[in-house]
């Protein structure tokens, strides 16, 4: 609870706009219901005077309560979707050696999980606090009794539901921890089941998915049980304060005659509005347990797991090239081979390198090295200039359960007409616009389904989006249909005209505009030759 307190705080505004927000909403709520009770007194008594005026007052008031409530909720989802990006952004760059199914279920159903906080628990929380407290001062004026019964009864709510929602907390906590370990177990069974069909154990992991499914619906189904239980609690405790009010309101108006209607009403008629957003707090207090308990799982992922320290890129700007590579070797950790061996390349600005070799040549090991996701063993990779930003457009790209929108800007802040931009320059736009939701309509998992050439495309308007200077095309191209492999192509040789790019070609007609052919042969470089752009390569598909 306190580090996203901490990061309400970091984003004092909106914290500020919902307490004025409730403050304007809790002093509504008082004259709309002493408007309320005139009028049923007036009527009561045939007093017609006035009466239009009065009504016509508190039709505004309550069209005023009601744009409060909405701007205090706005509030909330505002500071809600601006916690999410920065979540997401942290654990995007948050180099971690976690298992790939937890950061993905980190980013996805962990980070959702906390925004009910923001959004639901803390609007909540200002409404709670002033209209219980403005309701009991203007019945401290008008009938100090009934604001003594709400004063000596209104703390057992939140006594109830602090009980509860201490027990959600941990639940929560226990569902969140339990699903990324499932989320991993069942990423790693799926990778895997090519080899589990040949040793005939599908059917034993079919019953052990079985087993791990259902006590993680016994986890959801514990917290579903402490908020039917907590929501009852509150809904009795609720329902005795607001007896024991109308019970001491109707003694006093027709038993001892302490009190007229009018009062009676004003009393009678605040007492649900009182308990009410109590009992709503309540329940907003089992949701922000809830998020509390999601939240321990994103800031175990940022603060304890290790970090993988990423080195600084080699910059020398003295350099032709934008891409120098000296001697490099590389091996990786299970292995006793180099997969690499004193690799020595110049990259220049505007070069179109095709990088040929057969499976297992040390095609796709260059290009991590040349996006530094990987470190050489040995030699050096170097870069001309600063902050170089490098594409890279994959054969399979991955798709988050969210929007389209996140899909292609990664999280980060760009507005819907950019967005729209690049989905027209990749062929989607009329396909996106025509959906619900459009560009926010969400895709993957629990969403919309794209066909392998959309998610591709996907892909890339993400490089689109980030205009590199330095592209890596790893032939996504191939198994695509060929309108889909020619929007590809097109966009290729429009919008990345100039700038660099590296091909890995598994086929040859993929390198009919390169100017350079690199051929990887067993780790080594086996050729460089300088190609005539009109003169593409004409020999078979290389392997």
């Amino acid at each position: 609870m306190k580090r996203l307190t901490n990061i309400v705080l970091k984003y004092k505004i909106y914290p500020m706009l919902m307490f004025i927000f409730s403050v304007l909403l809790a002093l509504t709520v008082v004259v709309q219901n002493i408007s309320i009770a005139e009028i049923l007194n007036r009527l009561l008594l045939n007093t017609q005077q006035g009466l239009i005026g009065i009504m016509i007052f508190t039709l505004i008031v309550l069209l005023a309560r009601a744009t409060f409530n909405t701007l205090n909720q706005m509030m909330g989802d505002k500071l809600a979707s601006i916690v999410k990006f920065d979540l997401r952004k942290q654990v995007i760059l948050k180099r971690t050696r976690a298992p790939i199914g937890v950061q993905i279920n980190t980013l996805t159903q962990n980070i959702d999980g906390i925004t009910s906080f923001f959004n639901s628990y803390l609007p909540q929380v200002f409404k709670s606090m002033m209209i219980p407290l403005f309701i009991i001062v203007a019945m401290c004026f008008i009938h100090l009794n009934t604001a003594l019964i709400m004063i000596v009864t209104a703390p057992f709510i939140p006594m109830f539901y602090i009980i509860f929602g201490l027990k959600t907390r941990d639940e929560s906590k226990d569902k969140m921890t339990y699903l990324n370990e499932f989320s991993q177990q069942f990423l790693n069974k799926v990778k895997g089941l090519i080899t589990l069909k040949l040793f005939n154990k599908t059917h034993k992991t079919e019953h052990e998915l079985y087993e791990e499914s259902t006590t993680f619906r016994d986890l959801t189904m514990k917290i579903l049980k402490s908020a039917f239980l907590s929501g009852l609690m509150l809904e009795f405790i609720s329902m005795l304060g607001i007896g024991l009010v109308a019970l001491e309101a109707g003694l006093g108006l027709i038993l001892f005659h302490n009190i007229d209607f009018k009062t009676a009403a004003i009393a009678i008629i605040l007492a649900p509005e009182f308990y009410n957003s109590i009992k709503d707090l309540g329940q907003s207090f089992h949701t922000g347990k809830q998020s509390e308990g999601a939240s321990d799982a994103v800031f175990e992922l940022l603060d304890q797991t290790p970090q993988v320290k990423k080195e600084e890129p080699n910059v020398n700007k003295y350099q032709t090239p934008i891409v120098q590579l000296r001697d490099v070797s590389y091996r990786y950790l299970d292995s006793h081979l180099n997969a690499l061996n004193e690799i020595n390349i110049d990259i220049h600005e505007g070069d179109r390198i095709a990088l040929v070799g057969q499976s297992g040549a040390g095609k796709s090991t260059l290009a991590q090295l040349i996006v530094q996701n990987f470190k050489p063993v040995s030699g050096t990779v170097s870069f001309k200039y600063e902050n170089m930003k490098i594409g890279f457009l994959s054969q399979k790209p991955y798709i988050f359960g969210s929007s389209i929108k996140n899909n292609i800007a990664m999280f980060r802040e760009y507005n819907d007409g950019v967005i729209l931009k690049v989905l027209e320059d990749v062929g989607l736009k009329q396909k996106v616009s025509a959906l619900k939701d459009g560009v926010h309509t969400v895709i993957g998992e629990g969403g919309e389904m794209l066909s392998g050439g959309q998610m591709r495309r996907i892909e890339l308007a993400r490089i689109l989006l980030l205009n590199p200077d330095l592209l890596i095309f790893d032939e996504p191209a191939t198994g695509l249909d060929v309108k889909t492999e020619q929007i590809i192509q097109d966009v290729l040789m429009t919008a990345f005209s100039n700038t660099t790019m590296i091909t890995i070609a598994h086929r040859a007609h993929t390198i009919r505009n390169a100017n350079k052919r690199i051929d990887l042969k067993n780790g080594y470089i086996d050729s460089i030759q300088n190609l005539n752009r009109d003169n593409a390569y004409k020999g078979g598909d290389e392997r």
